[in-house]
């Protein structure tokens, strides 16, 4: 969530400011990867998963508001604490952690951007990989994302189609409850692939780690944590709903058994609201989303490696004052602009670069339940008993998932 300015003049509008922020977290989860990412889950597992998208969704807000309290109580971003309370290593193990994901993320979701573009001109989509990410670096260090992300916001709107399309396709309803209420686990290499994927893209790396980074950009205080948690908790249950659906359509479109290959088959999902323009919708939503989550997956690794390193960091500072972390932002863009080079198909990288998210997140999160309940950093507003119950199911979920997956491959 990058720093949109909030103006406290007036009750209803401060309150809309902050849910408008709250969304924009939630679309920014939502990316190209997000959206890929759970059209495969409905398209290899049916409704076998939506009891995981459930779970999912209150865990991630648990998450992210620890995140959001550290941050506001130390006024540091979660590398320079984990380094000045573990020490250097373990901050450089978490800046490589969140380096990797976010790297994967983002080569996977300018690939599908690109893809889409070639969809529309004819021409190979290779082509437009390096211009996508000179785009967003521009964006970033002209320091406009805060303007464009008011109006970006507006492309969300087209992720509610999938509401409209799961609900207009007429589900069973007994299905569908019996996804929500009989949980499924098998030990099925596809399986576990979609639902590692599944809880990798929901509780991403970056977003540990750039929700504390965004109240100190912000400088919410104490006082403020409150309206922040509700502003976050509203975006990630839209987000959290949007996805939900999503695996509902893909589920009813491609029958549950096997991986959609291109973005073109990808937006048959919205086929049965839109007809024709079915892929014209579903490439709003994929250029949307990637534009207004791929500038805050880069400036969070930034961030984290700037901090890890001990260097001045901040989009909020100039070139000059800042070159560490300018330049960390330019690699990270142009690094995975290369990778994405490759000749791996999009969908298949979107889905594979949320699975190492899934993998590695654990690592992440007991770092950060460490911290939110360490005295010496919290004093008294360390973790509740609540907060505490959510981040340890948070870890026995994604653990037990990964454990499972790894078992299918020995």
């Amino acid at each position: 969530m990058i720093s949109v300015p909030i103006k406290r003049r007036r009750r209803f509008r401060h309150s809309f400011s902050i849910s408008q922020d709250g969304v924009i977290t939630g679309a920014a989860d939502n990316d190209p990867a997000g959206i890929a990412t759970y059209l495969q889950v409905g398209a290899t597992t049916g409704f076998s998963l939506l009891w995981l998208m459930v779970l999912i969704t209150p865990l991630t807000i648990a998450i992210e508001e620890m995140s959001a309290r550290i941050g506001v109580i130390t006024k540091k971003g979660l590398a320079r604490i984990i380094r000045e309370r573990y020490g250097p290593t373990w901050a450089y193990i978490a800046a490589f952690i969140v380096l990797l994901c976010n790297i994967a993320t983002i080569t996977a979701n300018i690939a599908a951007m690109a893809e889409i573009l070639s969809v529309f001109t004819g021409i190979s989509w290779a082509w437009f990989v390096l211009p996508i990410a000179a785009v967003l670096l521009a964006v970033l260090i002209a320091k406009s994302y805060a303007t464009i992300s008011r109006y970006l916001i507006i492309t969300t709107l087209v992720l509610i189609l999938y509401i409209i399309t799961g609900i207009m396709m007429q589900p069973s309803l007994s299905d569908v409850l019996a996804g929500v209420f009989r949980p499924v686990f098998e030990l099925d290499n596809l399986f576990l692939l979609a639902g590692v994927g599944l809880i990798g893209t929901t509780i991403a790396p970056y977003l540990i780690f750039w929700q504390a980074t965004s109240e100190i950009e912000d400088n919410k205080q104490i006082k403020d944590l409150r309206q922040e948690s509700f502003g976050v908790a509203l975006g990630f249950i839209f987000a959290g709903l949007v996805a939900f659906f999503i695996i509902i359509a893909a589920a009813m479109t491609f029958g549950g058994s096997e991986l959609i290959p291109t973005t073109t088959e990808a937006a048959l999902a919205l086929k049965p609201l839109v007809g024709h323009w079915a892929f014209l919708f579903f490439a709003i939503g994929i250029l949307g989303s990637g534009l207004l989550g791929i500038p805050v997956l880069a400036s969070s690794t930034a961030y984290v490696g700037a901090e890890a390193m001990r260097l001045p960091e901040g989009l909020s500072k100039t070139v000059k004052q800042a070159p560490g972390f300018y330049v960390l932002l330019i690699a990270t863009l142009f690094g995975a602009g290369l990778l994405g080079l490759s000749s791996i198909p999009p969908m298949l990288m979107l889905l594979y670069s949320q699975v190492l998210n899934g993998i590695l997140t654990p690592v992440l999160i007991i770092l950060l339940m460490l911290l939110a309940n360490d005295k010496r950093i919290m004093k008294t507003h360390r973790n509740g008993f609540w907060s505490n119950c959510l981040g340890i199911v948070s870890l026995v979920v994604m653990i037990g998932f990964d454990i499972a997956l790894l078992v299918t491959y020995l």
